[in-house]
């Protein structure tokens, strides 16, 4: 039972969208003769810890704050359920520090030596960790003023494409930037649609999202032209790296990204958005390994 709840809360659901930057910024590197294999299985294994770690912090900041009660949506919280206690949680986030430290040093010694660019990256994660735990825990975390877009464009986006490509390339692109807005982008819209399902729920507990601040019709304009952003990048990024063939490749997650676009955009009840939280995760992973292959191919 207690290794369901651990799983449970690690949200699986949410790691396809963790490694989907990760996987455009190494295909970026390897279009670029810059590939290993190693760095490339270390970065994916930081990135997931940091993931579960912002996700056992949510559940835990979440319940403490009592945004986890009765009116919320979305699926039952570990916590919020019963099935594991605070100290168990507090427990688990300081395993997934010392794991995400240990596994994210040894990828930064691999790719840097011990350097100034080491020590540099050393700080980008330690920035990644704290705001992992302020996202939800203590007083005014980031996700309950309204900063929790900007964080997850930070770190979903800049921080695991050009991050990842820097890691591997040890130069920055413009094509690296672009492509880290766009999964970014569409990184933000899985926690805006987690958002707009929840704005009832948030505005009671005092979450003050931007969704809660300016308004569900805002939410889903706002969430259109996030989708629209990302194709309008990635299309960007192919027509300046000339793989014109290459958007045959993403035409399928470009369609799936307009139609859920849209049935955000027409939702006359919010509540029944979940679904789509899953949709948009799994379409940022098609998008990510079919961009991919468009220009290594």
């Amino acid at each position: 039972m207690k290794f369901k709840s651990w799983i449970e809360a690690a949200r699986l659901r949410t790691l396809p969208l963790s490694v989907s930057g990760i996987i455009v910024g190494c295909g970026m590197a390897f279009a670029d003769n810059s590939f290993n294999w190693l760095l490339f299985a270390l970065l994916m294994a930081t990135t997931i810890l940091l993931q579960v770690l912002g996700n056992f912090a949510n559940d835990l900041g979440d319940f403490q704050h009592g945004t986890d009660n009765e009116n919320r949506i979305g699926p039952k919280r570990t916590l919020q359920g019963g099935g594991l206690t605070v100290g168990e949680m507090k427990r688990g986030i300081v395993l997934m520090i010392v794991l995400s430290l240990a596994v994210g040093m040894t990828m930064l010694s691999v790719s840097f030596g011990i350097s100034t660019g080491f020590w540099i990256f050393v700080i980008i994660g330690l920035a990644a960790i704290v705001a992992a735990i302020r996202y939800t825990m203590g007083r005014n975390p980031f996700g309950y003023r309204g900063l929790g877009d900007l964080m997850v464009l930070i770190f979903f986006g800049f921080a695991t494409v050009t991050g990842s490509y820097f890691i591997m390339t040890h130069h920055i692109s413009v094509n690296s930037i672009l492509m880290g807005t766009a999964i970014g982008f569409m990184s933000v819209g899985v926690l805006n649609v987690n958002n707009l399902r929840d704005s009832a729920s948030d505005k009671e507990s005092g979450k003050m999202t931007i969704v809660v601040k300016l308004g569900v019709r805002f939410g889903q304009i706002y969430h259109f032209v996030l989708c629209l952003s990302a194709i309008a990048l990635i299309a960007a990024t192919l027509v300046m790296e000339q793989r014109f063939a290459g958007m045959l490749w993403v035409l399928l997650p470009t369609v799936l990204l307009i139609m859920h676009g849209l049935r955000v955009l027409r939702a006359t009840d919010v509540k029944t958005l979940d679904p789509e939280l899953k949709k948009l995760s799994l379409t940022t992973l098609l998008m990510s390994v079919l961009y991919v292959a468009a220009i290594i191919w």
